[in-house]
């Protein structure tokens, strides 16, 4: 079966980030006056996965028990790095997790959740792409594919490893288009080679696009003065050859609102457009942001419990913002109180983390950077102590 991406709509919703799902608590009124706003804009592509903490029940309840099963696309994904999987068992059991979570009979795309690095050796250990490839078989989705966080020459071994993937899903923004760690140019120019279609994720690294640097923020105000700091980024990467659908992991009404407005009609960035990213991505080369997503990755295999994001975050934010006492704040705010999470100087430096990250990311020098540049500015230290 072909997949027909003339059906899916431009701008995807990813379900990845939905309000108070570090509490698991996640807002189920919000996250349906979100999904209502984004149907009735046009658009249609839901992306979960097994692995997004309560993410599929959310949108279980927010969509599929609310709308009509045929005025929807939905997207999962099943693992094989960690401790997740140790078989093909382990593999049917997340799928079946995923369509009761769901409440579905069947999903319209199956993904491969996260190849590259060291994380590919599962999939590789464990046959998921034979797996894969009976879950389409039995009707219970009606496309496969991977998504990759991966080099251009791993992406070349993927194509080659699995060339009935129906699609690929890949990081695309504008601070990483050309950053040597990421070259996520050369992946889309790869797949479009192949002819893969595309969706990208990431498109505004975890919202830190949202609120760029203070140099990009004056070439978009300047020439691209319609878009919104967001909405400029999502277009960037929707304009990537190949790609058919862009998904924002949207947290409210109005940036649901947002979003679609900026994809309705949507057309690619013209040259004009285009020449002022390559002035962006020239600016953004120089600038020190951590290029953390928050996908947690870390967190997950971290044996201390440390909010590694959190962390992050908060070093980001003296970066961007250069108040080491509101750093601060934030590391304590979003790690200890939103989070619940451990702190970095309780970290034991294993080094999970940063095996873990599809960023590459050096976690522990940022930890000494937090150690050194946001902890001794504490005006309260409590926020230090260790958690009990």
């Amino acid at each position: 079966m072909t997949f027909d991406v003339s059906k899916i709509s431009p701008l995807g919703f990813g379900c990845m980030r939905f309000t108070g799902r570090e509490t698991n608590e996640i807002d189920i009124e919000l996250t349906s006056q979100m999904v209502d706003a984004y149907l009735e804009a046009g658009g249609n592509y839901f992306d979960t996965a097994w692995a997004y903490p309560n993410s599929e029940v959310a949108l279980r309840k927010a969509l599929v028990e609310r709308h009509p099963r045929e005025n929807y696309f939905i997207a999962t994904k099943c693992v094989a790095w960690g401790a997740y999987c140790n078989s093909q068992e382990d593999l049917e059991r997340q799928l079946q997790e995923s369509l009761a979570n769901l409440g579905v009979e069947y999903v319209d795309v199956y993904l491969m959740h996260n190849l590259g690095g060291n994380r590919t050796a599962g999939f590789e250990k464990h046959q998921v792409w034979e797996f894969m490839k009976s879950v389409k078989e039995r009707g219970l989705a009606k496309h496969i594919g991977y998504s990759a966080h991966c080099t251009p020459e791993e992406l070349e071994e993927f194509i080659a490893a699995y060339p009935d993937a129906e699609l690929i899903q890949l990081q695309v923004n504008y601070a990483d288009w050309e950053n040597p760690s990421f070259r996520e140019r050369e992946c889309i120019e790869i797949a479009a080679k192949h002819g893969y279609p595309v969706v990208t994720m990431e498109p505004v690294k975890g919202g830190l696009l949202a609120n760029p640097p203070q140099t990009v923020k004056d070439i978009i105000d300047a020439e691209l003065p319609n878009d919104s700091y967001a909405t400029a980024a999502l277009r960037f990467a929707a304009s990537a050859p190949g790609v058919f659908c862009t998904l924002s992991g949207m947290n409210t009404v109005e940036q649901v609102e947002d979003n679609c407005r900026a994809f309705a009609d949507f057309k690619p960035l013209n040259e004009a457009e285009l020449a002022a990213f390559d002035r962006i991505i020239e600016a953004m080369s120089s600038d020190k942001t951590i290029p953390c997503t928050g996908c947690d990755y870390c967190a997950k295999v971290c044996p201390e419990g440390i909010g590694v994001s959190g962390a992050l975050t908060a070093l980001n934010y003296l970066i961007n913002f250069e108040d080491p006492y509101k750093a601060n704040y934030q590391l304590g705010f979003v790690v200890r109180f939103n989070m619940g999470k451990k702190l970095p100087n309780e970290c034991i430096r294993c080094g999970a983390c940063e095996d873990a990250c599809p960023q590459n990311i050096n976690i522990l020098d940022c930890f000494d950077r937090i150690a050194e540049e946001i902890v001794p500015f504490s005006r309260t230290n409590v926020l230090m102590k260790p958690a009990q």
